[in-house]
């Protein structure tokens, strides 16, 4: 029996998706180490000492599970897909191991391969962002295809198509489509949000794209809006220090930029910074927090920290008014937050976002009103003021649906198109 395989590797989660002969696409269910499974894999991988030449690599739930057993020892990486753009970025060195970046995409795809119950074959359909994060242009762009078709290859897919991510979100729409419509798809990740004006007309094959659209404004941007706004100014940010010259200086803001990505605390604890940190501490406006701060890159709270981070995000998406709870004595930060306050954060952002789709329907020539449904997926589809925006724009015509896992359904869905 044929298997179409679609893969949706993201910046945040990663999930694939398999159409058999006749059957409606499905996900790769992948075990846990709690138990059970879980039909989408956080994209992260983590690299400790081993008994042989090269360091034991983990990846999804477990490598997280790993980095916390292990004390931080290791190497934890996530986010590779944003940078894959970069020309700057080319090579890391792990474990006095030099990897480049196709290697860490193969790594981590390697271990989806050992970790599915199912064959994965050589060939599949993968998603790509219509732009990559950080992109400046087409060569850009170009460039991170060009590393994430290497690094699929070195993980043994000799054959491999690149779909734009929301355009396998318009396949999984259009499957159940009985009548043609002008569709906007809006897939909003944790690194880019991208957008893809179509006309689908069931049963004629390849959907006639309009417009396509994305900028590098994600879950892991209002992650970091709730951490400058609520977390850091409480761990010393914005607040001075005595320099010794009988003058105030203010704490180096550089210091809370690792915040927004929580493994990059580990990079704070050098004897340098730390020294530095200290030093500050002796001298501080706020002591108290400056030692707060001490305390959590020494004792490696950077996941819970924005665990914390995330569970406010989904409290705010069910109700108007959430908390943001993260205590590890001595430090206890609980602060209320509303949707609007939230919304407030992020609106340049969505101003970002808002300016992204009305330049699509520009090019795609047609007006809002002209749209019948907008399709959103991707996890920050679920914050409010996101899906308001559009709401304000195209009321009444707003369709979700297995948010977090439509593109790679839709992405299977393409493969068989395109290899049957």
């Amino acid at each position: 029996m044929e298997r179409y395989i679609g893969i949706d590797f993201g910046t945040t989660n990663s999930a694939i998706a398999i159409a058999d002969d006749g059957a409606s696409p499905h996900l790769v269910p992948f075990p846990v180490p709690t138990g059970g499974e879980a039909t989408t894999w956080r994209t992260v991988l983590y690299f400790e000492p081993g008994d042989g030449p090269r360091p034991e690599v983990s990846a999804g739930a477990l490598a997280i599970g790993r980095y916390l057993e292990s004390g931080g020892d290791g190497r934890f990486i996530q986010s590779v897909k944003s940078h894959l753009a970069s020309r700057l970025f080319s090579k890391t060195s792990i474990l006095s191991r030099n990897y480049s970046l196709e290697e860490l995409i193969a790594s981590y795809v390697q271990e989806i391969r050992k970790a599915s119950p199912i064959n994965l074959g050589s060939r599949a359909v993968v998603g790509r962002p219509v732009r990559y994060w950080g992109a400046t242009g087409q060569e850009d762009n170009d460039r991170a295809i060009s590393r994430m078709r290497r690094g699929l290859e070195l993980a043994g897919f000799d054959y491999v198509v690149f779909e734009n991510e929301p355009n396998a979100a318009a396949a999984k729409y259009g499957a159940s489509l009985q009548h043609e419509e002008l569709v906007l798809t809006a897939d909003f990740g944790g690194g880019t949000s991208d957008f893809c004006l179509l006309r689908i007309t069931p049963g004629q094959g390849e959907n006639e794209i309009l417009a396509t659209g994305g900028l590098g404004v994600g879950g892991d941007t209002f992650d970091g809006c709730m951490i400058d706004s609520v977390v850091a100014p409480q761990l010393g940010k914005g607040t001075t220090y005595g320099d010794g010259f009988g003058a105030q200086t203010e704490v180096p803001r550089s210091l809370y930029a690792n915040l927004r990505r929580w493994h990059h605390l580990a990079f704070l604890k050098s004897r340098k910074t730390m020294a530095l940190l200290q030093r500050i501490a002796g001298a501080a406006e706020f002591p108290d927090r400056i030692h707060s701060y001490i305390h959590v890159v020494e004792n490696d709270l950077g996941l819970p920290l924005h665990q914390a981070i995330e569970r406010a995000k989904v409290s705010l998406s069910n109700s108007e008014e959430g908390d943001l709870d993260f205590r590890d004595p001595p430090i206890s930060i609980v602060a209320p937050i509303t949707r609007t306050v939230f919304g407030a954060w992020i609106a340049s952002d969505l101003d970002k976002i808002d300016a992204v789709v009305e330049q699509l329907l520009a090019d795609g020539g047609v007006s809002p009103d002209q749209v019948h449904r907008v399709f959103t997926t991707g996890g920050s589809s679920f914050v409010p003021a996101v899906r308001g925006r559009l709401e304000r724009r195209f009321p009444g015509r707003l369709r979700g649906g297995e948010e977090m896992t439509s593109v790679a359904l839709g992405l299977a869905e393409r493969a068989r198109e395109l290899f049957t």
